[in-house]
């Protein structure tokens, strides 16, 4: 095996370490806490009333 093929390897392994965190940060691995879930419910609820302003970044 040549160093570039062994270095590809690496290279991939790391990608998909990477991606596995991203993963569990975007999906989450935590239940989310009650003071989370009433602020959830209060903006979807503020979202469906139009009652929301949101500008863009």
């Amino acid at each position: 095996m040549t160093e570039i093929e062994k270095e590809i390897i690496q290279i991939k392994f790391l990608l998909e370490k990477i991606e596995g965190i991203i993963d569990s940060r975007l999906i989450g691995e935590e239940d989310p806490e009650k003071d989370e879930i009433k602020e959830i419910i209060d903006f979807e609820s503020r979202k469906k009333a139009g009652e929301l302003e949101l500008n863009e970044i």
